[in-house]
Order: C-alpha cells, then sequence, then structure tokens
C-alpha cells in the first residue's frame, strides 16, 4: 500500500457520517446496493476457480445457485458493515447532488 492509498483511508475513516434524512437515506440504500454487487461479483470470479461438488453433480443449474448465493452473500455482508464503501459512495453520491442543484 503506498502513502495515497493510506491518506484516502484516513480521511475516508475521519470523514463524518451521514445525517438521517431521505436524502441521506437514499444515497446510503444506493451506496449499499453498489457495495453488494461489487462484493458478489467479487465472490463470483473468486469462485470461478472453485470446482463444484460432485456430490451435487454440478452442471449449469449448479452454477445459477452458486451466483444467487453469492449474491445473498454479498447482501448480508453489506447489511453487516460490508467492506466500508458504502458510506464514503453515500457521502460523495450527496455531495454531486447538492453540487448540481446549486
Amino acid at each position: 500500500m503506498n502513502a495515497l492509498d493510506t491518506v484516502a483511508i484516513q480521511s475516508a475513516v475521519s470523514a463524518p457520517r451521514l445525517k438521517p434524512g431521505a436524502g441521506a437515506d437514499k444515497a446510503r440504500a444506493v451506496a449499499m446496493e453498489f457495495e453488494a454487487v461489487f462484493v458478489a461479483d467479487a465472490l463470483k470470479t473468486m469462485w470461478q476457480g472453485v470446482s463444484t461438488d460432485p456430490l451435487t453433480g454440478g452442471g449449469t443449474g449448479s452454477e445459477t445457485w452458486r451466483d444467487m448465493l453469492a449474491d445473498r452473500y454479498a447482501d448480508r455482508f453489506v447489511a453487516r458493515g460490508g467492506l466500508g464503501l458504502a458510506e464514503p459512495i453515500a457521502r460523495e453520491l450527496l455531495k454531486i447532488q447538492e453540487e448540481s442543484a446549486a
């Protein structure tokens, strides 16, 4: 990790949390959905190299269910705090919205 990465991480951690409100709630929901898609994609990529269990047979259906399972894992992971991407993304969404309204 280079110095730029640590500065960005420290600024994101020390940034103020979003205040409750309709705009903040919507931005947080969209940011959490984005983070869930990101996490699910990472899980799916990780699982590409893992062979299917011979007991369940594998096949096309197994791949579909595996993708759905990755989506559910990601949703639950993000609902419990996730990687911490949702909060800074929501802040940026609100900032962009405020700048475009001004």
